[in-house]
């Protein structure tokens, strides 16, 4: 299972955070709420450290 999501507050809105491992180069993300816009971030860690940060990408989930 994967760890839970972190959550925190900046500015009045939630943010989540979650480390996950991939292996490949996708991630399918699961769980989300019908109709609702979420903005993402992504951050690659390996032996030497961090990354840089994306771009901001901001989606929003349809229905069923």
């Amino acid at each position: 299972p994967l760890p839970p999501f972190s959550p925190c507050s900046s500015r009045g809105i939630s943010l989540l955070f979650q480390t996950v491992d991939v292996d490949g180069r996708s991630y399918r993300l699961e769980g989300l709420k019908k109709f609702t816009e979420y903005r993402l971030r992504f951050l690659a860690y390996n032996r030497y450290g961090p990354g840089i940060s994306s771009e901001e990408v901001t989606v929003t989930t349809l229905s069923d």
